[in-house]
């Protein structure tokens, strides 16, 4: 798979309304460090995972931050925005439709127990990650059809930030530049990066930024620089820059 870093904006793209995007997951929290499944459940942010949102305020405001922040109205995005917006100051919109996926039976566990647990399911889930319902929650179709019933309802500004989930941010990632299932599938949104969606004249750049530096004081902070186009799944062997990018629990 290709990293899309400019592209010809689809016709159908949600991106016709606003001229710059951001899509931020929320911090580390408790349940991603021990690889359990969230979905609509929810654990505590960890010390990683406030230094990461603080890390994205910072370089969301020094970008010029945004005019308005939709937040999912997950405990563990609300911490997240709460965080952030010691910076940038933005007015939010909560939105149930922003939450991450529902994963059903599986929540709250591990992989290997929902190996043990739902063994076609994992297979399922293998086979096909696009349309698969994990636990007989939802799956990707059903994400970007929340999304869009959100933007059937909400003004949308010319620069919008969501702070959302893993899953979630991918779905919207899918609907926005109107990816096929295999890459949507692919796409990877670890913690301690944001995207950057920007249309102009009909096409759109993505880009990410990564909170990729230690800052005195033993926190987090943004090198500045953006990594044209999107961070992908990657296995064994992928650079030290890249290891961290491959995806996490939900």
């Amino acid at each position: 798979m290709e990293t899309l870093a400019l592209a010809e904006l689809p016709s159908d793209s949600a991106l016709h309304r606003v001229q710059t995007l951001y899509l931020i997951r929320h911090g580390e929290t408790e349940w991603n460090v021990a690889g359990r499944m969230q979905g609509r459940l929810d654990s505590p942010l960890t010390a990683q995972g406030e230094a990461q949102a603080l890390a994205h305020g910072q370089q969301l405001s020094a970008l010029g931050g945004v005019d308005q922040l939709w937040v999912s109205s997950a405990g563990r995005t609300r911490a997240t925005v709460a965080l952030i917006n010691q910076t940038v100051a933005a007015p939010m919109v909560f939105a149930d439709q922003l939450l991450e996926r529902d994963c059903g039976t599986w929540s709250g566990k591990t992989m290997p127990e929902i190996k043990l647990f739902d063994p076609s399911g994992w297979a399922s889930r293998k086979d096909d990650p696009f349309l698969h319902r994990p636990g007989g929650g939802e799956n990707l179709v059903d994400l970007q059809r929340r999304f869009q019933a959100l933007l059937d309802m909400q003004p949308v500004p010319e620069r919008l930030g969501i702070v959302s989930h893993g899953v979630m941010t991918r779905a919207i990632l899918g609907s926005c530049l109107g990816l096929d299932q295999d890459t949507i599938a692919t796409v990877s949104h670890p913690n301690r990066l944001f995207y950057r969606l920007v249309v102009e004249n009909g096409r759109v750049s993505v880009a990410y930024f990564e909170a990729d530096r230690q800052h005195p004081g033993d926190g987090l902070a943004h090198s500045g620089e953006p990594v044209l186009g999107l961070a992908k799944s990657l296995g064994a062997g992928a650079s030290p820059r890249e290891q961290p990018l491959v995806g996490q629990s939900e």
